[in-house]
């Protein structure tokens, strides 16, 4: 598996954020391991969200995001499970399957459901932004968009099956991500795919490698919070509506 560059290459911020939400395990262990979530939100919120973290895992930054996520647009209840967030586990344990990732997204979302969420989305960062390409193209999968900011691996093919619409907001390291969200076009989504660029920072500024301190940072961090809840908030709105 190769990530992006910008990634590989730099070391998480030392960046600090007051967590306005707590770890509890979830309630079904996965593979005999119990896996601890972060949850945060309004916990009376119907619309969840599973949040995965870029391969430095659960750092202030991308909790930072998190948390912001679920105060808006009405609020959500967020779950960001936490397998070791190492790049080095990535590198040997990162599979979807093999190392029962699909089973831990699966687990988080019955957790939410416990709780009383009746619609979910799914994103992630870097690496996380590509697991939730893969947990979105699977039969039977029930996200109702799927994406994030600075995604990795993230091409036409990696898109070929996915059975919800996405949300790509590239950095300035990333490709083009235009011709990935024009080749699912013909899918037809009840709520169109959206993609834009943010070429004033570098990849990972919503994750590890964001220090929100900065002026510049913080203002793209903010639009991608609004970016991200207006759309889980919309496509959560539609599925209501058929209900």
């Amino acid at each position: 598996m190769t990530l992006t560059e910008a990634c590989c290459n730099n070391q998480p911020t030392s960046a600090e954020w007051q967590r306005k939400g707590t770890d509890k395990p979830l309630s079904t262990k996965v593979d005999g391991h119990e896996y601890l979530v972060y949850r945060t939100g309004p916990k009376d919120s119907k619309r969840g969200v599973v949040a995965i973290a870029d391969p430095f895992g659960l750092h202030p930054t991308s909790i930072q995001l998190y948390d912001r996520i679920a105060e808006s647009h009405g609020g959500f209840q967020l779950a960001a499970p936490g397998p070791p967030g190492m790049m080095a586990w990535i590198g040997a344990n990162g599979d979807f399957k093999k190392n029962h990732i699909d089973q831990i997204i699966l687990a988080t979302v019955e957790e939410l459901r416990a709780d009383g969420c009746t619609t979910f989305s799914i994103f992630g960062q870097c690496w996380g932004s590509y697991i939730s390409l893969q947990a979105a193209s699977e039969p039977n999968q029930p996200f109702l968009s799927a994406g994030g900011p600075h995604p990795s691996l993230t091409t036409i093919e990696t898109v070929k099956d996915v059975k919800c619409p996405l949300i790509l907001l590239a950095s300035k390291d990333e490709a083009d991500l235009a011709p990935v969200i024009e080749s699912i076009k013909h899918k037809n989504f009840p709520v169109e795919s959206f993609q834009t660029r943010f070429d004033n920072v570098h990849h990972g500024w919503c994750g590890s490698r964001g220090d929100w301190s900065d002026p510049e940072q913080f203002e793209a961090g903010l639009k991608v919070v609004h970016l991200l809840g207006e759309y889980f908030a919309k496509v959560a709105a539609v599925a209501e509506s058929n209900q």
